[in-house]
């Protein structure tokens, strides 16, 4: 088991990508701390993550709240003292056209894909950066390369999230802090649930919409990477062609 040892943060963790990703490092030895505003989401995912003996801390947090972020690190380091892995997956996709957008769903989509991801790099960073090592990998979109029609919010909030990534891997590679970006593709989850069962065009295409655990294995890959490994600042695809 690679990550034993290793104390990671999974956002976004109560379900979908996030839930698998957290369960998934915690089989692999890490000590996981799992965030989402959901108490009763965190709870089932620490229930199965315990039962199959991992050691993991549920911690309810708004992301958008910045005092609720550095709640969350803050309580990382006094049951672990350290922080070695940061996954930034929280998101959220409201879709529709872009001249019937409002100026509060902009907002939100922000605040969440965005401001969250800054909020929590900002807190972990002088951490990791004292360690001397850390390793951020934020959840991206095909949607953040490319973008789609109806989710002109989403496509601008990913290519931000990718840009922000690529920064912030430039500014703290000499402290021995990696930054990757993930793309996972297609994959069901209740985010994207009104693409695959409403939108005739990406259940068509033809790469399949992919269950959560589909994603652990790269996910897996990004956290074992040795920050000396020179592997930061990367967009890691593992779908076939652009999708959510």
């Amino acid at each position: 088991m690679e990550l034993t040892n290793k104390v990671a943060i999974v956002t976004g963790a109560g379900r979908g990508i996030g839930r698998a990703i957290a369960i998934a490092y915690a089989a692999d030895g890490a000590s996981v701390v799992i965030a989402s505003r959901s108490q009763d989401q965190l709870n089932g995912v620490a229930d199965v993550i315990k039962a199959n003996g991992g050691n993991v801390l549920a911690v309810p947090t708004d992301l958008k709240n910045r005092n609720e972020v550095e709640n969350l690190v803050q309580k990382t380091i006094e049951n672990y003292g350290q922080i070695d892995i940061l996954v930034n997956n929280a998101g959220i996709n409201p879709r529709g056209l872009f001249l019937d957008t409002t100026d509060e769903e902009w907002d939100e989509v922000w605040k969440i894909n965005v401001m969250a991801v800054v909020h929590c790099c900002r807190a972990v960073l002088p951490i990791m950066k004292k360690q001397g090592s850390g390793n951020i990998i934020n959840i991206g979109s095909g949607m953040g390369q490319v973008g789609h029609a109806n989710l002109s919010i989403y496509c601008a909030s990913k290519a931000a999230l990718h840009g922000l990534t690529q920064a912030i891997a430039e500014e703290v590679w000499e402290d021995g802090i990696i930054a990757n970006v993930l793309i996972p593709g297609p994959v069901k989850t209740e985010l994207s649930r009104p693409v695959w069962e409403g939108d005739k065009i990406f259940r068509a295409q033809s790469d399949p919409w992919k269950e959560p655990e589909k994603v652990v294995d790269s996910a897996l890959f990004l956290a074992k990477q040795p920050t000396d490994s020179g592997m930061t600042g990367q967009i890691l695809s593992i779908m076939r062609r652009n999708s959510p």
